[in-house]
């Protein structure tokens, strides 16, 4: 090897490149060295600690497809836009859906997906206590069952009995465990669950209304106030079973008699989503805050109506409010009807 090629080599071995042309030992890709820091007094250079923090959270890998599809059964929007709506409320389940509405998807209660069983009311002689009983179960088939139909029957009369506010203080009598307990292990052999058992009861004068749907999976019980012989009427019944069946069909369900009878924090919140409604259209957002204030009134007053029992179109007749359907009767049968509160008991919600 001449000297010129050596001191090539030397070279190229030296510094880590490689020479274009030139074979030799060594890496076929190496990189230049970092050249030494030979001065005096130089510190030794300290190798670099790997990093011990985690890396960041991806929001993205936090929601769950079950927290996707519990919103979606909820609301009936699609997997995608339940899933974006959940990243931008961090997982909250209620501001995801607010999300979504402020964005104009409305809850669809027709496309949830509920428990099998049964709905069933038990009512005094005098129509002014009232057993309200939710007995689910496994299957329709069970549901229907004679004997998951008795167990129902026998659960909402000692309720009535006992006066019970609660599934639970329900379940400490002895016949009713009794019943359930054999249910499950012989008679049905599903897991049989008492969801509701409560008594209400009217005060003053007037009656209870029940209706209770063919499928069993749904009931409305409804209590008005009126005297002693306006209640005796059967055109009074017959009111209370029309508004009840209303109640039943009506959608949106109402939430209340009356709007003054929702609740603030309700109120509240379906403020918030309008103003977030009317915000997600840019011409509507640079709006003045008065103006904006009309809108949520806009808002609130048809949300007041469809969830406001007296503010809802009667399904029978929509010309006609329910507030103006009960004055009507009352002057017809000769005294004032008032509604004094409503129960709406729907299977697994």
């Amino acid at each position: 090897m001449d000297s010129a090629r050596a001191a090539l080599l030397d070279d190229s071995q030296g510094d880590g490149q490689r020479v274009p042309g030139l074979a030799g030992p060594g890496p076929q890709h190496a990189t230049r060295r970092e050249p030494l820091d030979r001065s005096a007094g130089a510190a030794p250079r300290e190798p670099r600690a790997p990093s011990l923090a985690p890396p960041p959270e991806d929001p993205v890998t936090q929601i769950s497809a079950a927290l996707v599809k519990q919103l979606r059964d909820k609301i009936g929007a699609g997997m995608g836009a339940c899933k974006k709506a959940l990243i931008e409320a961090e997982g909250d389940l209620q501001k995801a859906e607010d999300i979504l509405r402020a964005k104009g998807v409305k809850p669809d209660t027709a496309s949830r997906k509920t428990a099998e069983g049964m709905v069933r009311f038990s009512l005094s002689d005098d129509g002014k206590r009232l057993a309200v009983v939710e007995l689910q179960c496994e299957t329709d088939f069970a549901a229907k069952n004679e004997r998951f139909q008795n167990l129902l029957a026998t659960i909402a009369e000692r309720t009535l009995a006992g006066g019970f506010q609660n599934a639970e203080e329900a379940k400490q009598d002895e016949e009713i465990a009794k019943g359930l307990q054999e249910a499950i292990a012989v008679t049905i052999r599903e897991n049989i669950v008492l969801a509701e058992a409560t008594t209400r009861v009217l005060e003053g004068e007037g009656r209870i209304g029940t209706y209770v749907h063919h499928t069993g999976k749904i009931g409305v019980a409804l209590g008005a106030n009126a005297s002693a012989e306006v209640a005796a009427k059967p055109e009074f019944a017959e009111l209370l079973k029309d508004l009840c069946m209303h109640a039943t069909a009506h959608h949106p369900a109402p939430i209340a008699v009356d709007k003054e009878d929702i609740p603030e924090d309700v109120v509240a919140r379906e403020r918030a989503v309008a103003l977030a409604s009317i915000n997600e259209n840019p011409k509507n957002a640079a709006k003045p805050d008065d103006i904006k204030e009309k809108m949520i009134a806009g808002k609130l007053r048809k949300f007041y109506e469809e969830r406001a029992l007296l503010e809802q179109k009667f399904v029978k007749d929509p010309n006609l409010k329910v507030r103006d359907l009960v004055a009507k009767r009352g002057k017809e049968l000769g005294g004032e009807i008032k509604i004094a509160w409503f129960v709406r008991q729907v299977v697994g919600e």
